[in-house]
């Protein structure tokens, strides 16, 4: 095949995984906007209704694994389509509960389905993309799913605002529908990357080796740094440095917007790359030393915006990196199950530090929380170092 029509493949790929991608995020967050519309008419707690996202979190996490196992064996893109339409029809199903007993089992539903997006993207971009725009494309998707976040909450207001929140929840489920109908129809350039079953190490032996076990404690250490920073921005920068609470989310919105700029950016330099390691501890290292700066040194407010983008675009520049990382380490015909797995270490550390964090500012210690953040990025360099590391010696043994 020519240059041309692989590009034009290759971007068709990029395209339907990017959708895909984003509207697993998008589904995630459409949620939470609509808390205190459900709870006056459900008559539901926050707790209650708090646990319905927890709920949907905890399925997409431990789902992950075994359907990447089973992506691994059959492919993927009858699992992407499954997936993604059980996403919408999980979210419009949320809008048309009557009580909590259903929003539990539609919340179950929409998170068997956002399980299914990691492993299946992440063994479709590798056994369809052209390696020599890997890591392009692994930018382009976690771009896709920053988007998702971000487009979530601004939306779904304007759509209750004109709907109600349960016709807004029903019309962005049904919206994905268009998304499934689009994956079928080019299911047949979905191809992930295959190896006969009985050559493929078995699922214990890959996930249960070092490589991969640091590379989900990789995971999860970026994770619970990032959070860190993201969710007691707002609140911690007025105390630590006397800015208005607007200036604080300025910074927040510049963290987050910078990080997929970053992202973008991370995957020109993933391709041209040649140690991927060094390029995740640069970005790393740097990003920590600004989160030190933003936790210590006094600032005024537009310093603390800059710092805070200038921390994020360091922190976006790495995820192309990072997935690629995870791409090398896997051995072939598994990268949907350790995709699967490694990507579980994200959840996990999300949901692990705010509460310690939290605590932190309770005692009266804001920049102890940015220091601590950032001890936790520089501590997933190691990780990824170590995990490099031990991927690289048993190919030299051999």
């Amino acid at each position: 095949m020519s240059a041309a029509p692989i590009k034009r493949r290759d971007a068709a790929v990029i395209t339907l995984i990017a959708a895909a991608h984003f509207l697993s995020h998008f589904y995630i967050l459409c949620i939470p906007p609509m808390f205190p519309m459900m709870r006056a008419e459900l008559g539901l707690s926050y707790a209650a209704l708090g646990a319905i996202t927890a709920v949907l979190s905890a399925v997409t996490a431990l789902g992950q694994t075994p359907i990447g196992v089973w992506v691994d064996r059959r492919g993927a893109a009858p699992w992407l389509i499954g997936g993604t339409a059980l996403m919408a029809l999980g979210t419009a199903g949320l809008g048309l509960a009557p009580g909590w007993a259903v929003l539990l089992v539609a919340a179950i539903v929409s998170g068997l389905g956002n399980a299914t997006i990691h492993p299946c993207d992440y063994a479709i971009l590798a056994g369809s993309i052209d390696q020599r725009r890997m890591g392009r494309a692994f930018s382009l998707h976690t771009a896709a799913g920053y988007a998702g976040f971000a487009a979530a909450p601004p939306l779904m207001i304007a759509l209750e605002a004109w709907l109600g929140w349960r016709g807004a929840l029903i019309a962005v489920g049904l919206a994905g529908l268009p998304c499934t109908v689009a994956i079928a129809a080019f299911a047949g350039i979905l191809r992930s990357e295959s190896k006969r079953r009985h050559e493929a190490p078995s699922t214990r032996a890959v996930l249960g080796s070092r490589p991969i076990l640091l590379l989900f404690a990789f995971m999860a250490l970026l994770a619970m740094g990032a959070s860190g920073v993201q969710t007691f921005m707002v609140a911690a920068m007025p105390l630590i440095h006397g800015v208005s609470v607007a200036a604080a989310a300025a910074a927040l919105t510049g963290w987050l917007i910078a990080s997929t700029v970053g992202t973008l950016a991370g995957g020109w330099i993933a391709d041209r790359s040649r140690n991927l390691v060094g390029v995740v501890a640069a970005m790393m290292f740097s990003c920590a030393a600004l989160v030190v700066l933003l936790g210590v040194v006094p600032m005024g407010e537009l310093a603390v915006i800059a710092a805070a983008a200038l921390a994020g675009f360091c922190l976006g520049v790495v995820m192309p990196s990072r997935d690629l990382l995870v791409r090398q380490a896997a051995p072939a015909g598994t990268t949907g199950q350790v995709f699967g797995f490694v990507s579980a270490g994200l959840p996990l550390g999300g949901a692990l530090a705010p509460a310690p964090m939290g605590l932190l500012m309770d005692l009266g210690a804001p920049s102890a929380v940015f220091l601590a953040s950032a001890a936790l990025l520089a501590a997933a360099v190691l990780t990824a170092g170590s995990a490099r590391a031990a991927a690289v010696a048993p190919a030299a043994a051999e």
